[in-house]
């Protein structure tokens, strides 16, 4: 039966807007979870039938352990499910990669890469493993199969470095193209360029736990990326969010309660209370930052909860990638009021 023949209800739902943009790029403080939320928002993608890779940019191969697979080597994408693979990035490892397409004599690229000049401006060169990694960044997101002529991916998932290593990354290829106005090296900026600051193709998230010092560098990344870099928003997503209330007062009448209680009952009745007094303690310093964030930075948010384990899985994952998905069906219904730039 052809599109055409279908009645409405016959049809599937139209995607989310937020999933016809092809590059995502994930930012935020080192540790608040960027690798992470990257995984979820992938994960989230794919299961609206899109074609995903998350490209993990100078990281240990973090986005493949938590979808239980091993990395591949470093340009490689590693399938996890049908329509999500992931990849780790470097530059130096895209700079080969690149000169292997324009110099397919593998003789030749022997003694290129052997040479110590090569080597010696591979690691010197200022900027250069950022365009290069920027650049392996837009091929993927760009990248055709020979032989359909089709996409390989719908969407690229970015998982940046942390604040002012993404921000160099981000910068780079504008910084570039104003150096190098003509020639090779000024047009391949200028497509780098155009993709990043594409409101239609791209959206930069940002990650951030409500905490001092991540709130701090969220605020003056938002302002960077907003303004100095004029890229295109996607959504603030606050990671390991502590939300429970706990009474003070009925906690101080348990904790006395428990003094009165046998040794062994006692320990544990009282480091059940000293935890309800840490939680609410964490819960009111993330309500504050929350809010003080919320004041500043002006993109669409979403929560997820801090979870409680001694070691994370995918049991947690998995609980992460429901809040996630719920909030950003609910986010992704009035899209008039998310508050994307649009160019």
């Amino acid at each position: 039966m052809s599109e055409a023949s279908q009645t409405p209800s016959m049809l599937p739902p139209p995607a989310p807007p937020i999933l016809h943009r092809r590059l995502w790029v994930v930012v935020g403080k080192g540790g608040v979870g960027k690798t992470t939320v990257s995984v979820l928002l992938a994960m989230w993608a794919a299961e609206h039938g899109k074609r995903v890779l998350v490209a993990e940019v100078d990281g240990a191969g973090r986005a493949a352990s938590l979808l239980g697979v091993q990395p591949e080597r470093l340009g490689v994408a590693k399938r996890v499910r049908p329509n999500l693979a992931v990849m780790s990035v470097e530059g130096a490892a895209a700079l080969a990669e690149y000169l292997a397409l324009i110099l397919p004599v593998r003789r030749v690229l022997d003694v290129v890469f052997s040479s110590r000049i090569y080597q010696y401006f591979v690691a010197a060169a200022p900027g250069l493993k950022e365009l290069m990694t920027i650049g392996k960044i837009w091929y993927e997101a760009e990248r055709t199969d020979p032989e359909t002529g089709d996409r390989v991916w719908d969407l690229v998932v970015m998982d940046a470095p942390a604040t002012g290593h993404s921000l160099q990354y981000l910068g780079m290829p504008k910084a570039a193209r104003e150096v190098f106005q003509t020639g090779l090296v000024g047009r391949e900026s200028q497509r780098l360029v155009d993709l990043l600051s594409n409101p239609a193709r791209t959206a930069v998230h940002i990650v951030t736990t409500a905490e001092e010092m991540p709130v701090n560098e969220s605020v003056e990344m938002y302002h960077k990326i907003s303004t100095d870099l004029a890229l295109p928003l996607g959504y603030l997503v606050v990671n390991r969010l502590h939300q429970r209330r706990f009474d003070t007062g009925e906690l101080q009448r348990l904790k006395a309660n428990a003094r009165r209680l046998p040794q062994a009952d006692r320990v544990v009745a009282e480091a059940i209370v000293d935890r309800a007094f840490e939680e609410e303690g964490w819960s009111s310093i993330n309500r504050e930052y929350l809010q003080r964030l919320l004041e500043r930075v002006q993109m669409p948010h979403v929560e997820l909860p801090f979870v409680f384990a001694e070691e994370f899985g995918a049991t947690h994952l998995e609980r992460l990638r429901q809040v996630l998905s719920r909030q950003l069906a609910a986010r992704e219904q009035n899209t008039t009021h998310h508050g994307f730039r649009l160019g």
